[in-house]
């Protein structure tokens, strides 16, 4: 359904992005991968989203480069630039952003990580921004300048959970923004089809999750 494109950083640097939907939607997902790179189910949710009538973008933070091995998607996680992931971040919301147009961010685990950070970098392109089983920003002055509400999606069966929720929430409250807290009781990767922590149950709840949070705050069907 999708095709890759090529963009630029604000500086000339490339870097691709997995593009679906209609391009006068006036509703956007930018989705951020996980730590193995840009997946095939990572497109699919784009796809997914395009039938929903909305325009959806998954951006490459890793330069084509994809895994299955724990240990190099970790390394590659640790070692990125983040500087760079700024830019590519900043440059794919530009992409996306045209008169009339609401942006939402998504992302799991790293990509949920890399969520926040895409919002944070342009508070004023993002209306809402989701996030699941990630690393969660409790700096109350960084929260304090989003503009929309945030969909934190919880794997219970993590060792930080329910910790990580509490403190996000009580970081969310006191910058005074919304958070919406969904759990599910699941494994760490459960939306990811290869993970063998794969819970179609959870993974059907937590899209239909996301699909509500879009339909408020995008619209559509």
């Amino acid at each position: 359904m999708g095709q890759t494109i090529q963009l630029e950083t604000a500086d000339g640097q490339p870097f691709d992005v997995y593009t679906a939907g209609p391009q006068d939607a006036t509703g956007a997902v930018m989705i951020l991968h996980e730590w193995w790179g840009v997946m095939p189910h990572n497109r699919d949710w784009a796809d997914r989203l395009a039938d929903l009538g909305y325009r959806a973008i998954v951006v490459d933070l890793y330069d084509g480069r994809v895994t299955d091995e724990m240990e190099v998607a970790s390394g590659w996680m640790r070692e990125i630039d983040q500087t760079l992931a700024d830019e590519k971040l900043k440059a794919a919301l530009d992409y996306l952003e045209t008169p009339g147009r609401t942006i939402v961010t998504y992302g799991c685990s790293f990509g949920g990580k890399e969520s926040m950070q895409a919002t944070l970098l342009a508070p004023d392109k993002v209306a809402a921004t989701i996030l699941a089983y990630c690393r969660m920003e409790t700096d109350v002055e960084k929260l304090k300048t989003l503009q929309g509400p945030v969909l934190a999606i919880y794997a219970q069966q993590e060792r930080n959970w329910p910790q990580k929720q509490e403190d996000f929430e009580v970081a969310m409250a006191f910058a005074g923004k919304d958070t919406q807290g969904v759990g599910y009781d699941a494994a760490h990767g459960f939306t990811n089809p290869t993970s063998p922590r794969y819970d179609a149950e959870a993974d059907k709840a937590a899209w239909e999750t996301i699909v509500r949070f879009l339909q408020l705050h995008l619209g559509g069907s």
